[in-house]
């Protein structure tokens, strides 16, 4: 690591990633932790990389997206609260970056109360909320979009190693970006539990449920991260993005960036308006709590549309 958009002293920085059996961190579980750390001005930096055992079967579109088979995670699949600890330790005191870090701290804090570990402190950084502070314009801000984007080898998508390699890239190359245009702003937060997000989040005791309209064309990448969805399917918690166009009165629904539907028109509306009367307009990216609470084709014959049932919770005043 010899590019000048790699720094060349202060303190390590680690690099993390996990991959899931979905986006609940009640629920779900762990299946792959990786991190990286990388040691400025270091010829070399150290890893770490270990499937996790879980004691029921992947779901079989998570083995389709990660390429992680349950024979893997019977073989080479370790405790969790084993590989736990050395991911604790590996990480030490030291700041800590993810590519979405909301997404990875969930989990790791649930892991940690889960088994009874001490909670972290650790600083961190989001790969992602650089990145969209880095390239705004760009139409998506999937890992695998930004890799193509800085003309960087993809290889394994989804596997949690190499997705540690490519949010460090990113990461780097958001603050090349910035200094060329004279500014560079800081975005953190710590990975204890209840520590704010990142982004602005809408948060409170009143659930107010939306009904999330998206085409036939919406359907396949959320069932390939929901799995399949029914009008009576399970409730389902997760983080939700909701991301405000600049070019349209739309409000974009997004599960791990991507797209999977539209807010009503209306609920679009009252949000954009909720906006700004919070002093918020200067944010394209919110991030949410939500319950899925099920999700079809609406039988209407006049729209096509993909329709999902989200709870998010709301503020009082």
């Amino acid at each position: 690591m010899r590019d000048s958009h790699y720094p060349t002293s202060g303190d390590p920085i680690v690099f993390f990633d996990f991959e899931t059996t979905g986006l609940c961190s009640k629920n779900d579980s762990i299946i792959e932790i990786a991190a990286v750390k990388y040691v400025p001005g270091a010829a070399s930096h150290p890893h770490m990389q270990q499937l996790i055992a879980i004691d029921r079967p992947l779901p079989r579109f998570i083995t389709k997206l990660t390429g992680i088979t349950d024979d893997m995670l019977r073989t080479d699949g370790r405790r969790m609260d084993e590989v736990l600890d050395e991911f604790i330790e590996f990480i030490g005191d030291h700041t800590v970056v993810a590519f979405n870090i909301n997404f990875d701290t969930r989990f790791l804090n649930a892991a940690i109360e889960r088994h009874r570990r001490r909670p972290l402190n650790n600083v961190g950084h989001c790969a992602l909320a650089r990145a969209r502070l880095a390239w705004p314009d760009l139409p998506s801000h999937k890992l695998v979009h930004l890799a193509k984007h800085l003309d960087l080898d993809v290889g394994v998508a989804h596997r949690a190693l190499n997705d540690s390699l490519l949010a460090l890239e990113v990461y780097f190359r958001s603050f090349e970006v910035e200094r060329s245009r004279g500014s560079e702003r800081a975005v953190s937060k710590t990975i204890s539990t209840g520590a704010p997000s990142i982004i602005p989040t809408i948060a409170g005791p009143r659930q107010f449920r939306i009904e999330v309209l998206g085409t036939r064309r919406n359907q396949e990448p959320f069932e390939a991260l929901c799995g399949p969805r029914t009008d009576k399917g399970t409730v389902l918690d997760i983080q939700v993005q909701l991301r405000v166009e600049t070019n349209s009165n739309a409000v974009k629904v997004l599960l791990q960036e991507e797209v999977v539907g539209n807010l009503a028109t209306r609920v679009a509306q009252d949000f954009r308006r909720a906006i700004i009367d919070g002093d918020l307009a200067e944010f394209r990216h919110f991030e949410c709590s939500a319950k899925i609470r099920g999700g079809k084709i609406s039988d209407s014959s006049t729209d096509g549309h993909y329709v999902m049932w989200l709870d998010i919770p709301q503020d009082d005043d």
